[in-house]
């Protein structure tokens, strides 16, 4: 479910208030039919009263909410989950799941949508006494036995749809609402189910930043652990179907392991020692009873994150790694961020690291040509290769899946391309891990100034960019991105990027400038309307589909003058991702 601002949000005359109307079909839901007219609450909400506080807790947009979904679903017994987010005092879904199993009943019902897709029409106010935001108002969790003797506003549509029981919960800044029908693929609660907390941070790490394909929950049953809830991404999904011809994965197959609680495999190992443990394919053998599917599956890395409650387990395959456009958008938007002058992309290839990508920003390529330098730092790196399992930061990268700051590069005695480094005036480097490999990025240390000077990883590691939505963004044709940070009040442009096609169409019509250029120039107040700052408040992706016929829209003349449509604004860890696409021919 995603909620679209073209279709919720029409602005009203002078006033700064707004209305907000039903949100679009959900692009999760297999049920693909439009949902009939429902009833709204009433829904206005007066800007004045938003402030500039970003949505608490993790922003749940795509694999990582999925997840979060699917799996409250699989630890309840529930048989649908829905995330209602608070948008400028206005409750609406932003994401919602059906099992199998239900939806083999709704077919068996003869229903072609279901009670979680049907509720996308609604939007409740915050101010509202209903269950949803009473949650929200007061952070604790209502069970409702029997929806049916309740006063709940859709228990006629849950009547419809077979809905028996609902549980609400506080749920990352918004409300989680999950329940069970009245056929037999779900539960029957007596009392509101007891579920393991995902550790929701650790799952959002996971999907876009390491391009992880899946993740499990484990927990411990006497002796033994086994897995209570798997989540597998759709692309994932696809591509082994494809290559496999059935319907199974590393996921679905560890569903009925059972594993020794006592033994010495990493699942126990990370609840006895109680920190993460990173295992690569070379070292699963004779380590871990799932060692020849983790090969069959195509597993190349897997993470074992001790909790509370359990062990969370994500891995990433094989064939992951950065390449076209994300590859291009990750090592231009890492300068912007942090400063670099130059970024690459090492990437394993057999037990070897090589550069398959880089980037030099033009005011260090200037400073190059003023001290008559014919090539990069980057490019004079590009024959050489690195050992995954040499004692050097790139192989602790690899070994540990976290970052690696080296302050003062030409010193550094474990660094092989020191040398290489004082040569081209490289001052400071960082390694951050990313699927199939790493990026390095770097500083000067020459008075031209054109770089930035970072004392520790925090000045080397000020945003990172959300890969996982970058990946769906270039998938579904976008044709830029431009990265919003938060910088005292305001949210302005922290990094951007155009795909080559989109430069090359534009110049062949005589123009310079992009809807990207123009946009570095703009800010957004955190507490305002807009969709950046509305986008970060409620911890919802936000769409326009035709911004160019929204007055509303800061930037409607600058999307109608390059052409720029289906523009995306989704909340990420340090600012606001926004993307749309634009003609390329």
């Amino acid at each position: 479910m995603i909620y679209k601002l073209c279709a919720a949000i029409a602005f009203i005359g002078a006033s700064n208030a707004l209305t907000v109307a039903p949100p679009a079909v959900s692009s999760f839901s297999t049920l693909h039919a439009r949902p009939a007219a429902a009833p709204l609450a009433p829904a206005r909400a007066n800007i004045a009263m938003l402030d500039t506080k970003r949505a608490s807790g993790v922003a749940l947009t795509g694999d990582t909410l999925q997840a979060a979904l699917k799996m409250r679903t699989d630890t309840s017994g529930a048989g649908y989950a829905i995330y209602w987010a608070n948008v400028n005092g206005i409750l609406v879904v932003a994401g919602d799941y059906v099992t199998d199993g239900h939806k083999a009943e709704l077919r068996q019902m003869g229903r072609k949508s279901s009670y979680a897709q049907q509720s996308e029409t609604y939007a409740l106010p915050t101010t509202g006494d209903g269950p949803v935001a009473t949650v929200l108002k007061t952070q604790k969790p209502i069970f409702i036995k029997d929806v049916q003797k309740s006063t709940m506003l859709r228990k006629d549509l849950a009547k419809t749809y077979g809905i028996a029981q609902v549980a609400f919960a506080p749920f990352e800044g918004g409300v989680l609402e999950y329940g069970t029908s009245t056929g037999r693929a779900t539960a029957d609660w007596r009392e509101l189910p007891e579920c393991p907390t995902m550790p929701k941070a650790t799952m959002r790490k996971a999907f876009e930043n390491l391009g992880a394909s899946y993740c499990l929950f484990w927990e411990r049953d006497g002796d033994e652990y086994v897995c209570i809830a798997d989540f597998l991404t759709e692309s994932r999904r696809k591509a082994l179907a494809l290559a496999r011809g059935d319907d199974k994965s590393f996921a679905s197959v560890s569903r009925g392991q059972r594993l020794n609680a006592k033994g010495e495999g990493p699942v126990a190992l990370a609840a006895r020692v109680g920190k993460e443990i990173v295992i690569d394919s070379a070292m699963m053998d004779g380590v871990m009873k799932r060692a020849t599917l983790a090969k069959e599956y195509g597993i190349k890395r897997l993470h074992l994150v001790p909790t509370n409650e359990g062990v969370f387990e994500y891995g990433t395959p094989a064939d992951a790694f950065l390449s076209g456009p994300l590859m291009e958008a990750s090592l231009k938007m890492r300068c912007d961020t942090s400063g670099a002058g130059y970024a690459m992309y090492w990437k394993e290839v057999e037990g070897k690291l090589v550069i398959a990508g880089e980037y030099v920003t033009p005011q260090r390529q200037e400073t190059l040509r003023k001290l008559n330098k014919k090539a990069s730092f980057a490019e004079a790196s590009q024959k050489i290769t690195i050992d995954v399992g040499s004692d050097t930061p790139f192989a602790r990268v690899m070994q540990t899946d976290a970052p690696v700051f080296i302050q003062d590069v030409k010193t550094c005695t474990t660094m092989d391309r020191a040398g290489l480094a004082a040569e081209y005036a490289i001052g400071s480097l960082c390694l951050i891990p990313v699927e199939g490999g790493m990026i390095e990025y770097g500083t000067s240390c020459e008075e031209s100034q054109c770089t930035a000077n970072w004392n520790s990883v925090e000045d080397a590691c000020t945003a990172v960019m959300p890969r996982g939505e970058m990946k769906r963004a270039f998938e579904n044709g976008a044709t830029h991105v431009i990265f919003w940070k938060l910088v005292d009040g305001q949210y302005v442009c922290g990094a951007d990027y155009v795909i080559p096609e989109r430069i090359r169409a534009l110049k062949g019509k005589g123009i310079d400038t992009s809807y990207t250029t123009e946009s570095e120039e703009m800010s957004f107040a955190a507490d305002g309307p807009g969709p950046v700052a509305t986008a970060a408040r409620s911890g919802a992706e936000i769409v326009i589909e035709n911004p160019d016929m929204n007055p509303a829209f800061k930037r409607a003349a600058i999307a109608k003058k390059y052409g720029v449509g289906n523009i995306h604004f989704v909340p990420c860890k340090d600012g606001v991702l926004e993307y749309g696409s634009a003609w390329t021919s």
